[in-house]
């Protein structure tokens, strides 16, 4: 059966080639190969449309984009920036080639939360959230919020409303462009729940000639007498969906587990009712670097986003959850860690159970650090016709990536596809007109663009394979180090601190996949070690030398260690740096090792600059194995990065004799795609240098300008007879794990 499947996985590439100049890898695609191995569903998919394939990343420039919305013709975009305090414009029109046009700043007003564009394309509404000085203000200082419109034409702002509420969070206009449904969320503290400001929800008649003069009603919630509610008396609604008839409104009751529905009409709320709890049999839920899908779990849903199916008859609610577990002293966790579809009188129709944080575990795209909280949260959805078929779309906000599913059938939903995106995507939005799917992605400031294909799309080639788990019993994440397996179409990697205990992965290189074929564990005397691996190099001598990063920081403190392993993964010597060496160097320490040819000295590259030390010099760290010495060479670091700093992040033996080194800086990521510059790998040479000089070094290869690498963590590299292999770090699962191919 797996020749069989690798047989069709090797069809499929052939057949659908990725466009070259596109360089991050998105999808798995919903071939009876990926499904059997993902989600275990053995049948293809015979619907029209098969997959959803990457057309583009688009950087916004601002710090984050976070809730998005379309023109009519699915040209224009809004979104968000509650970073910049702005509402940004994007003309996609061509897709390869999105074109900004500019932002309207609300900065005087608040923090943007939420935007809509009306049917007739003449307005983007926008929420604005009033902000209070923390230092001088107290939270009942705070004011309403303001509903902005904003003329879509000159993108000016054509209007201002004063809402009643204060907080709105989400706002949707009815299909027929009269009325705006905003969520007034009144989110007093998110610490210290209950609050004593209820919430409510706005609905707003739009008045298209003067805007300022629409009219609002206000309309209160209670939650009194509704069965599974968490505060009676704080409501918080969170996230606004509008039937397609327009007559139905569902606001999602985050913090209370809960969803009010409303008849627009009469402007009147008709029922509230629980979500429920999800319950399953595998789940992590402890943060302790070991991922294991093996626990009994029940977490009340806490849905944010929803969506209503295109009948109108059933709504698909994203689990994320937002309370704390211990606030109630049931023992039963916050957010349902999946999606579900439930019918208006809130019972059950369908819940995806651990599916997708299985799937996730397989992708290496599961934050192990958020087990004992809310897991991956799925956070945004969107539900859309696309022809006669009907999908779901489902982002997880902690694992970086957003799922396809047909739910043509509502009790049997058919998984279609999953899709690496953005660091933590908050806004899904579907534009069927022009087959397209995006996803406005708050952690690094990005957008994607997903095209609906016909044929089983895969992007992935030989240079750019996915990277994968064979089964849960190899989770994998965090890699920050590689060395070819000689002989051989595999990889050796380690992980950083984010996975314990330390073990060495082997990758099998097939084709456009990269399996993780096996996890061997780090022991010393007979027991699991667990350090911040960032390097591993062959030794000559038999086994391996791995290098673990050590942490000045109070309460952190690590030192820098040197290990030399054996092939079965024990431990046979820790050596740290020297007293005066160990005395300066910061967390930024050890990032890297190899060896001579003839393995008699070991070198380091350490990050970044010890403790006076020459600015934007590191330091190249020699040990000599005989006399058990060190020396000290100093390598010049790139200056034209745009903000935060730059280290060096590994350091690998050419097959000539010389030196690589990764060179990055620290943009990109949780510190946004936008200033992400210096990506690079250079060449040098030891050759005529004594200790305590300074290196000269000579470009091999810009990874940001000439394979679009945003990245933040280009961390290990490996050199091969006819090229290099180059690897991401994902932050412990928090992105998917880039693996690149340069030829030489």
């Amino acid at each position: 059966m797996r020749s069989q499947l690798m047989n069709l996985a090797s069809y499929f590439r052939r057949k659908y080639r990725f466009m070259a100049r596109f360089s991050l890898p998105f999808l798995i695609s919903s071939s009876i190969f990926f499904a059997t191995c993902l989600l275990g569903n053995a049948t293809a998919n015979s619907a029209p449309i098969r997959s959803f394939a990457p057309v583009n990343r688009y950087v916004v420039g601002g710090a984050v984009a976070e809730i998005i919305s379309a023109s009519p013709d699915g040209n224009t975009l809004a979104f968000t920036n509650a970073g910049d305090q702005k509402i940004g414009f994007v003309d996609i029109t061509d897709l390869k080639n999105p074109q900004p046009l500019g932002t309207v700043d609300v900065a005087e007003l608040g923090e943007p939360t939420s935007v809509a564009i009306t049917p007739d394309g003449r307005y983007a509404v926008a929420a604005v959230l009033n902000l209070i000085d923390e230092k001088t203000q107290s939270i009942t200082d705070q004011k309403p919020g303001t509903l902005v419109f904003i003329d879509l034409k000159t993108r000016t702002i054509a209007g201002q409303l004063l809402l009643p509420g204060i907080g709105p969070d989400s706002v949707a206009i009815t299909p027929d462009g009269k009325k705006v449904i905003v969520a007034i969320e009144d989110e007093e503290d998110v610490e210290n729940l209950p609050g004593q400001r209820p919430g409510a929800i706005n609905v707003v008649t739009i008045n298209y000639s003067n805007p300022s003069q629409s009219k609002v009603t206000n309309v209160p919630l209670n939650l009194n007498g509704v069965a599974g509610v968490n505060y009676v008396e704080d409501v918080q609604p969170e996230y606004v969906a509008i039937s397609r008839d327009g007559k139905t409104a569902a606001v999602t009751l985050q913090e209370n587990n809960a969803i009010a529905i409303l008849d627009i009409p009469s402007e009147k709320v008709t029922r509230i009712f629980s979500a429920g709890t999800s319950k399953h049999e595998k789940a992590d839920l402890e943060a302790n670097g070991d991922i294991r899908l093996n626990q009994a779990f029940e977490g009340r849903r806490e849905p944010d986003s929803i969506a209503f199916t295109a009948d109108g008859n059933y709504l698909v609610i994203a689990n994320e959850g937002d309370t704390d577990q211990e606030s109630f002293g049931d023992g039963i966790y916050s957010g349902g860690r999946g999606w579900s579809i439930l019918d208006l009188e809130g019972n059950v129709i369908y819940d995806s159970g651990s599916s997708i944080e299985e799937l996730a575990v397989r992708m290496g795209q599961y934050p192990d650090n958020r087990s004992d909280k809310r897991g991956i949260e799925v956070e945004g959805a969107t539900v859309a016709k696309f022809g006669e078929q009907e999908f779901a779309f489902v982002a997880s906000e902690r694992g970086s990536f957003v799922v396809a599913y047909d739910i043509s059938d509502v009790k049997n939903p058919k998984f279609v596809g999953f899709m690496p995106t953005g660091m933590s995507p908050e806004g899904v939005l579907a534009i069927p007109k022009r087959n397209l799917l995006l996803t406005a992605n708050e952690g690094d400031g990005t957008i994607d663009i997903f095209q609906a294909e016909t044929t089983v799309a895969n992007p992935y080639t030989e240079q750019q394979p996915l990277v994968m788990s064979e089964s849960q019993e190899t989770p994998f994440s965090a890699l920050s180090g590689l060395q070819p397996v000689p002989g051989s179409r595999q990889l050796y990697a380690v992980p950083d601190s984010a996975i314990t205990p330390s073990r060495i992965f082997t990758f099998n290189l097939d084709g456009s996949k990269a399996f993780v074929s096996r996890a061997m564990m780090i022991t010393k005397d007979g027991k699991p070690m667990s350090y911040d691996l960032e390097g591993i190099t062959l030794n000559p001598a038999g086994g391996f030398w791995l290098v673990s990063e050590g942490d000045d920081r109070e309460g952190q403190q690590k030192p820098n260690l040197l290990l030399k392993v054996s092939d079965r993964g024990t431990v046979e010597e820790e050596i740290p740096l020297p007293q005066e060496a160990a005395a300066i160097v910061t967390r930024f320490g050890f990032e890297g090792v190899t060896t001579n040819a003839d393995g008699s000295k070991v070198y380091v590259a350490v990050q970044r600059e010890m403790k006076d030390d020459p600015k934007n010099q590191v330091r190249i760290g020699e040990y000599d194995i005989a006399s058990k010495t060190w020396n000290f060479y100093f390598y010049p670091l790139d200056t034209d990065n745009v903000d935060g700093w730059v280290g060096l992040s590994e350091i690998v033996r050419d097959t000539d004799g010389s030196f690589l080194v990764v060179e990055r800086d620290n943009q990109g990521g949780a510190n946004g795609a936008a200033n992400a510059r210096v990506k690079r790998v250079y060449r040098f040479s030891l050759n005529g240098v004594q200790p305590g000089g300074t290196l000269q070094k000579t470009r091999v290869i810009d990874l940001f300008a000439d394979h679009n690498w945003l990245e933040e963590k280009v961390e290990g590299m490996a050199a091969t007879e006819t090229g290099y292999w180059i690897v991401s770090d994902n932050d412990g699962g928090q992105m998917y794990t880039r693996l690149l191919f340069v030829p030489r």
